[in-house]
């Protein structure tokens, strides 16, 4: 799966794109409060084969903005 393209028919933004994600994602770890959806339980790492190898029991997650 090609996202953005290849070759003559490559995105534009290509780059503009993975600056703005490089920037917005530690922001994002930096700035909200991140937890579990359900605080006991195990994450499990077992994986299953679609497209791609994704997770079995995919991660939810909680995640609240930080009050100062």
């Amino acid at each position: 799966m090609l996202l953005f393209g290849e070759g003559r028919r490559i995105c534009q933004g290509l780059g503009m794109a993975t600056v703005h994600v490089n920037l917005m994602l530690p922001r994002m770890v930096q700035e909200l409060e991140w937890s579990s959806h359900t605080p006991k339980s195990r994450i499990d790492f077992t994986g299953k084969l679609e497209f791609t190898v994704v997770m079995k029991n995919p991660l939810k997650a909680l995640i609240k903005h930080q009050t100062v």
